[in-house]
């Protein structure tokens, strides 16, 4: 394994604190004289900084979709943000746990370890940090990353190629980190679990100059336990601090990093078999069954930097500079269990098993300025921007050459006894540079009507194992109407084009190529109750031609790597609408509505992805009984899927419709002591969180509870 290279982000963080150094110091020359900060001065500055904010300012307010600064009625595409209050009330503690109660995505667990994202038929596999676009790779898995150093996350449904880049028409997530607050202060959170699950949780904020013009954040999450399933143990840790300086009334310099430890033993590789080998669904398993074994593992380490330099000029234009260094480790010891196990004697299994070293270094640079201007006498918002990414990843794969005896899976013990592995590792790397321009801009050609037009220009380079791919001149045009139907609703269309190189690769170990097509969209978005309650309703249509999908007629594992074999598939179509309610209609009330439908198909009208529900609605309410008290109920209800021909004998997998349903309840002690008590999966309901990994399935996770004690200050 590499040992992390911090020299390179000390160099990035220190190049920034030069340029902005100077920076300051010709201000000062120029005769700008420090005077004390009045209470006035200071509310003005933090307006400042709110409006140079780009990576979304407000709850009402985002700007992944496009970049401008518009509100959530101003922007012509599906947005949805989950704040604070809902991360702490329903105690999501991973980026995956906010998944899943986000509109419009169908968050699955394949694995003990893994995660993935579906929005409208496809993968998603945009994530940004500030918005900045990063690399999403389900080994290292961002999925996982823990919500204690997130303020909130976006979610923008659909292309959002503009600003990202490459990617898939499903949607972004944009993780937005959490800064220093006005006001010094803090918590500590004690949570205890199901599964003998403890977890310490610690943030606090502090003005770190008697000015005001420097202040820093802290925040750590620990944790460890054991799982549903059987051998899997956890021990986690995630480290965060930011600090932000004010150089100037309009200058601000962010830095700010965090580390991440994620050590889990009895860790999955691949999951449960989907039917017995007489052709029967293996849906009677208990949901504690795995094919882990005790000495497998999945760790993963990270050390990510991040730089911001903000600019407020005074003619309302704004410039920001941003530089994301992120490394990444992963050290697994894995065993993949394959076949179709005996009924009555549980025994049929074959396994393989490897050891797997990776690791991942990315970098990204982004600039951008955004502003008024005026034509034919009215004001409009124009943005442009630039952007490089870099991404370097390496692989050893160590492979068992002993044989491997496999037990009966229905008593299973401590699993399948640890193999000897080869010294000599297959190699596998790859390096992927993306580098963008793009400019988009809010024309406001009538009282009640304005234009947003943009286009990106990018070109990709992909240099690995299995050959060199460049793509240059790759344009992704956007081009969206919104009308203000009245003061309170608007209604709205966007088109855009998509390009996207795959990592998928055939069954020669060749990468399948680009997804190129296009995507539409119309709806009305409405604020209501003095914009405290908002609603939305979308629909649209996705074609692409290329989308890679698994190869049903090639299922083992590829060579060399921990792939398996997929196809491109020409005419890919998905269309659908959603409808989402979101707010608070009185002040105890909070409402979170949402109900999506997609049809996905082929040229052949064969739907290409059976394994996603048509039909989700997600549904959350919080209730403030009194100052003191408050409770909440959330419910989850999917329609059936089915994955076919994964059977023995060509049988198809079938999963009826089903609802999880969640509940909290929390009451303040005093002004300073918390209890929150959350009971997950309340009616114990049993169905799987994935059935489409080839013809093996993963359980979602039973009843369980979780007890949190906080203390503020």
């Amino acid at each position: 394994m590499q040992v992390f290279n911090k020299g390179v982000l000390a160099l990035a963080i220190s190049s920034a604190l030069f340029t902005s150094a100077t920076l300051a110091q010709v201000e000062q020359d120029a005769g700008q004289q420090s005077e004390p900060q009045t209470e006035s001065q200071g509310e003005t500055r933090e307006k400042i900084f709110e409006r140079i904010e780009v990576t979304g300012s407000s709850l009402d307010q985002a700007t992944t979709a496009t970049g401008l600064p518009l509100t959530l009625r101003q922007t012509p595409q599906s947005i949805s943000i989950i704040d604070r209050t809902f991360i702490d009330s329903f105690s999501l503690n991973s980026v995956a746990d906010v998944m899943q109660f986000a509109p419009g995505i169908h968050a699955q667990q394949a694995e003990t370890d893994r995660f993935f994202f579906r929005a409208r038929g496809r993968d998603i596999t945009n994530f940004q940090f500030d918005g900045v676009p990063i690399s999403y790779d389900s080994f290292f898995s961002e999925a996982v990353n823990d919500s204690v150093m997130f303020e909130r996350v976006e979610v923008v449904r659909g292309a959002t190629g503009l600003l990202t880049g490459a990617g898939e028409p499903s949607a972004a997530i944009n993780l937005i980190r959490k800064r220093p607050k006005v006001e010094d202060g803090g918590y500590a959170n004690a949570q205890f679990g199901s599964w003998n699950n403890r977890r310490l949780e610690l943030d606090h904020s502090q003005t770190l100059a008697a000015s005001g013009d420097v202040k820093g954040r802290v925040a750590m999450a620990y944790e460890e336990g054991e799982n549903f399933t059987d051998l899997a143990e956890k021990e986690n840790l995630q480290l965060y601090g930011v600090v932000t300086a004010d150089l100037s009334a309009r200058t601000r310099l962010t830095l700010g990093a965090d580390y991440s430890q994620r050590n889990p033993q009895g860790s999955m590789w691949g999951a449960l078999p989907l039917f017995y080998a007489d052709g029967s669904q293996a849906d009677d398993l208990p949901v504690s069954t795995t094919t882990a074994s005790e000495w497998s593992k999945w760790d993963r380490e990270s050390i990510n930097g991040f730089v911001q330099l903000e600019h407020a000029f005074d003619n309302g234009w704004d410039v920001q500079l941003d530089v994301e260094h992120r490394q990444d480790e992963m050290d697994a010891d894995l065993v993949y269990l394959f076949g179709f196990p005996d009924r009555e004697t549980g025994l049929g299994l074959g396994a393989s098993s490897m050891i797997y070293q990776s690791d991942r270094e990315q970098t990204s640079f982004r600039a951008l300025a955004s502003g008024p201007f005026e034509f034919l006498g009215r004001q409009h918002q124009l943005t442009a921007g630039a952007l490089r990414s870099e991404q370097e990843i390496t692989a050893d794969s160590f492979y068992a050459q002993s044989t491997i005896e496999v037990g009966n899976l229905f008593e299973w013990g401590t699993g399948i006894e640890r193999p000897v592995f080869g010294q000599t590792p297959a190699v596998n790397y790859g390096t992927e540079t993306q580098t963008g321009v793009y400019a988009a801009a809010q024309l406001n050609v009538h009282d009640d009507v304005t234009v947003i037009l943009g286009n990106r220009l990018s070109e990709y380079d992909i240099d690995g194992t299995t050959g060199i791919y460049k793509h240059s001149s790759v344009n992704t045009p956007y081009a969206g109407v919104v009308y203000d139907l009245t003061d309170t609703l608007s209604g709205y269309v966007s088109y855009t084009e998509i390009f996207q190189p795959q990592a998928a690769k055939d069954v020669n170990n060749r990468l399948v190529g680009p997804v190129e097509g296009s995507n539409i969209e119309a709806g009305l978005k409405g604020d209501f109750f003095n914009e405290a309650l908002t609603a939305s309703f979308a629909v649209f249509k996705v074609k692409e031609d290329n989308l890679a999908v698994p190869d049903p007629d090639n299922t083992e594992l590829l060579p060399g790597g921990v792939d398996f074999p997929h196809i491109g598939i020409a005419g890919a179509e998905s269309d659908g609408y959603e409808i989402e309610l979101t707010g608070k209609p009185t002040d105890s009330l909070n409402i979170f509505f949402s109900y999506t439908h997609t049809e996905s198909e082929d040229a052949n009208g064969v739907a290409y992805a059976p394994y996603l529900p048509e039909n989700m609605i997600k549904a959350s309410v919080l209730y403030a009984w009194n100052d003191a008290f408050r409770f909440g109920v959330n419910a989850n209800w999917q329609s059936e899927v089915s994955n076919p021909g994964v059977g023995p004998n060509g049988e198809t997998f079938n999963q009826g419709s089903y609802t999880v349903v969640n509940a909290m309840a929390s009451y303040q002690l005093s002004q300073n002591w918390d209890l929150n008590l959350n009971l997950n999966n309340l009616f114990d309901k049993k169905y799987y969180s994935s059935i489409d990994f080839f013809n093996q399935g993963f359980f979602g996770a039973p009843r369980n509870v979780q007890l949190s004690v906080k203390y503020a200050w």
